[in-house]
Order: C-alpha cells, then sequence, then structure tokens
C-alpha cells in the first residue's frame, strides 16, 4: 500500500513540476512536493550532501546574519530537514533557542538524534499552525515549496514572529524564484542581501528583513 501510495504522489509530483515550470511560476506560487517522497529521500540519504563543500557558504551567510543582527534569540527553522542549518549555527557557536520543523518524520528523526539538544517537531506548516513565536524566523531553501509563499511569509510574520523580529530567506537560482524574489523585496525591504555562487556555478541569494 505504502509503495503505491508513493507511485501515485511521484506522478503527482511529476505533473505539478511540469504545470510548475510552463505556468505556475510566472505568478510566484511554489511547488509543493509530497511527504511520502520527502520520507523516502531522507531514509535513503538524499539530502546529506547539503553538509559538503559546495553548499556551505549560503549557511555560513545565513548564520553571520543571526550572530551579527540577532543576539540569542529565539530562532525557527521551517523546513529543517535533518538539521544542517543547526550544524552551521553551532558551529559558528551562535547563541540560541533553536526549533525546526518539517514535513518529513524521518528528516526529524535524523535531526533528533544527531543533535539531542536542539528542537526538532514535524508538522506541514503548508496546512497547520504553529503557535509559537520566535525573535528569527529562516526560510532557508524551502519557501518555493509552498503552495503560495508570499502568503505563507504573511502568515509567518503574523503569527509567529515576535515585534522588531527578523525573517531571513535563502533561494538557490531557479526558473520562478526571481519572480518570487521581485514580490517580496516590493513589500519587504531587505536589511542586507547577498548572493553567493560555489565551484559548480550554483547561485544563491539570501536576504535579511525586519517586516
Amino acid at each position: 500500500m505504502a509503495v503505491r501510495f508513493l507511485l501515485v504522489d511521484r506522478i503527482a509530483s511529476k505533473i505539478g513540476n511540469i504545470l510548475y515550470q510552463k505556468i505556475f511560476w510566472r505568478f510566484a506560487f511554489g511547488n509543493r512536493v509530497p511527504r511520502s517522497i520527502w520520507e523516502k529521500q531522507f531514509s535513503n540519504g538524499v539530502w546529506d550532501y547539503l553538509y559538503s563543500d559546495n553548499e556551505k557558504q549560503h549557511y555560513q551567510i545565513i548564520s553571520g546574519y543571526v550572530k551579527l543582527y540577532c543576539r540569542a534569540p529565539t530562532l525557527l527553522d521551517v523546513g529543517c530537514g535533518q538539521g544542517v542549518l543547526y550544524h552551521y549555527l553551532r558551529e559558528n557557536k551562535n547563541s540560541l533557542e533553536y526549533f525546526g520543523i518539517d514535513i518529513s518524520k524521518q528528516a526529524i528523526e535524523i535531526g533528533k538524534k544527531e543533535f539531542p539538544e536542539a528542537n526538532f517537531s514535524q508538522l506541514d506548516f503548508d496546512r497547520k499552525k504553529l503557535d509559537k513565536k520566535f525573535d528569527v524566523i529562516v526560510f532557508n531553501e524551502t519557501l518555493y515549496y509552498f503552495d503560495r509563499p508570499l502568503k505563507t511569509i504573511e502568515k509567518v510574520i503574523r503569527d509567529n514572529l515576535y515585534p522588531n523580529g527578523y525573517l531571513i530567506i535563502s533561494m538557490c537560482d531557479y526558473i520562478g524564484h526571481d519572480v518570487i524574489w521581485e514580490k517580496l523585496t516590493k513589500h519587504y525591504k531587505p536589511l542586507k542581501m547577498d548572493t553567493v555562487e560555489n565551484q559548480i556555478g550554483q547561485k544563491w541569494k539570501i536576504a535579511l528583513f525586519k517586516p
């Protein structure tokens, strides 16, 4: 039964990805991936490469933003995966209370095992609310997986960000992400924005906001 559901989700995800690349990216929509696919990927170690040198620079910039602008904060990592961002925050000796949420139960279990001192919780944030507030909220390579990225930002600012809190967003260079950036920066002026490129030509844009 689980294999059947995974196959159906893969087909639906492939169709959704085609529609996104042909139509939906133009309207700053996201491209949701079914939970079953995330579970399979984290179980198979697909995302372990995020610890590699090719990926670390944008993590280090996020960690630097937190250390420079946000002293001893409570931090929400939306779509935390297996806790890679926390690894870099800890490596940079950031003093904070970390809370990571992810749609994947498998990812959360990996994070809990690897970083028992941190807080992790399985939650589909695109479908459910989180009744907590934080000083810093991070969307690191995750905002474009939400159905309506701009609506998600509105929700998180309204429900989860303390007054005078900070929002940090990182997105790779991919179709449609420039449209999301355009609409984001039209509504929220970034305090700081960096663009990085790794050794194999992959690019990221990272921005710090104080909504």
